[in-house]
Formats: C-alpha cells, sequence, structure tokens
C-alpha cells in the first residue's frame, strides 16, 4: 500500500471532507425548503410539486451515473474521501481527472496511477484540483453581470451569427479538454497501440449520440432524448476498457 493512501483514506481527511459536503447539503435542503414554501405561497398544488421532485430526482441520477464512474475510477490513487468531495461539490468529471493528471505531470510523472506518486505529490494535487476549479463560481459571482452586457452587445452586432459564435467557443473547449487524448494516436512510438483508444472512443460515442439522435426524431421518445448524453458518456467509458483489453 503506498505510503500516502494512508493520508488519504483517513478518519481526519473524512471528517474535513464531510464537513464541505455537509454544508452544500445544508444549503441544497434550505433552498428546497424555501422553494416548497414560495411554491405554495403562489398556489401551486402540492401533488404537482411532488411529481416534480420526483421527476427531477430520476432526471439527475441518471445524468449522475458518469460521474459516478469517475469517482471509482479517481479512489484507487486519491484515496477514498477526496475525489468524493471533489465531485460532490461543483467538480466535473473530466476537469478533476485532468487536474489531477496534469499535476502528477509537473512532478514528473506519466500520470496519478505512476508508482513514483507520493504524499507531496498528492497535497499538490488537492490543491490544484480545488484552486483550479474555484475560478467559474468567481467570474459568475462578480462578473456575470459584464458578461450578460457582453453577450447582448454580440448578439446586437452579430445576430445572425450569434449562435454558431457560441457553438465554436463550445467545440473550442472541448479541443482543449480533448486534445492531447486526440493526437495520442499519432504519437504510436510513445503511447503504443493503446494510443489509438482516444480516438475509437470518438468514432463510437459519436456514433451512438447519432444513433439516438435518429431514434428520437422517428419514435418521438422525449426520455431518450434526456438521457442520450449520459448514456453515451457511459458508452464512451465502456468501449474505452473494451478496447483497451483488446489491442493491449
Amino acid at each position: 500500500m503506498k505510503d500516502y493512501l494512508k493520508i488519504a483514506n483517513s478518519p481526519l481527511l473524512f471528517v474535513l471532507c464531510f464537513i464541505t459536503v455537509g454544508f452544500v447539503m445544508i444549503q441544497a435542503i434550505l433552498f428546497m425548503r424555501k422553494a416548497w414554501k414560495q411554491g405554495i405561497k403562489l398556489g401551486m398544488s402540492k401533488e404537482i410539486m411532488k411529481k416534480t421532485i420526483r421527476s427531477s430526482s430520476i432526471f439527475s441520477i441518471i445524468p449522475s451515473l458518469p460521474i459516478l464512474l469517475v469517482l471509482v475510477v479517481l479512489m484507487p490513487n486519491l484515496g477514498k474521501f477526496f475525489p468524493w468531495l471533489r465531485l460532490s461539490v461543483i467538480g466535473s468529471g473530466p476537469y478533476e481527472n485532468m487536474a489531477a493528471n496534469a499535476t502528477a505531470q509537473a512532478f514528473g510523472l506519466q500520470s496519478i496511477s505512476s508508482s513514483g506518486f507520493t504524499a507531496e505529490i498528492f497535497v499538490s494535487t488537492m490543491f490544484v484540483m480545488t484552486i483550479g476549479i474555484i475560478w467559474g463560481p468567481l467570474y459568475t459571482m462578480l462578473g456575470s453581470k459584464y458578461i450578460q452586457k457582453g453577450m447582448n452587445l454580440i448578439k446586437g452586432k452579430q445576430e445572425k451569427n450569434y449562435k454558431d459564435i457560441f457553438a465554436v467557443m463550445f467545440i473550442s473547449l472541448l479541443c482543449v479538454f480533448g486534445g492531447t487524448y486526440f493526437a495520442s494516436p499519432f504519437k504510436v512510438s510513445q503511447t503504443g497501440i493503446v494510443g489509438i483508444v482516444p480516438l475509437l472512443v470518438v468514432i463510437t460515442s459519436a456514433l451512438f449520440i447519432w444513433l439516438f439522435d435518429y431514434i428520437v426524431l422517428k419514435t418521438k421518445i422525449k426520455i431518450l432524448q434526456e438521457l442520450a448524453f449520459p448514456l453515451c458518456l457511459i458508452i464512451g467509458m465502456g468501449s474505452a476498457i473494451l478496447f483497451t483489453l483488446i489491442l493491449s
């Protein structure tokens, strides 16, 4: 057992993580209570609100399955508690994994699963994963008013191209997150045949999202439209395991 995992799985770290997660859960409960009271005040039916809660719960659980898979992937290398904290509060699967591996690479390792991963690197990883994610909420809190003004300005001057501009921005963001993985097939001398796996996963996921869209278009099954994205994430992860086993 790696020495740093004694820290990562320690009762103290569990308590520290639980305090943060518990605080967020209390906020959610208080917000839900206020929303319920406001609904009653507005004259909404209790049955309708209960139905909304049930349907929202279902549509929240299924999309969260890929996050659970990322948690399972991170736990062997980062312990049980810190990945639980990161993926419970603001964090996302792609970001947490990327930030953790980037920290390990800064210390000269290939990834967080490398044998030279120490307590020092683990603590640094915790700082990077936590500090790196706080800027989004800060930007939203302090600059959302100015961002909205900028968006309205762009929409006014480029109304015809408005949607295309933000589509390009989103694709650019995907390229930033996935660029290194897409490039790996072209570095077979470094990554081996398994370097082709990310490209095969992208192709597989793209085929399935197209298939789901086609089924929704033909059958009008609305629930499949809601579940298409999380299902493709799960299929993509499963295909990565399958392709790795086949090509290794």
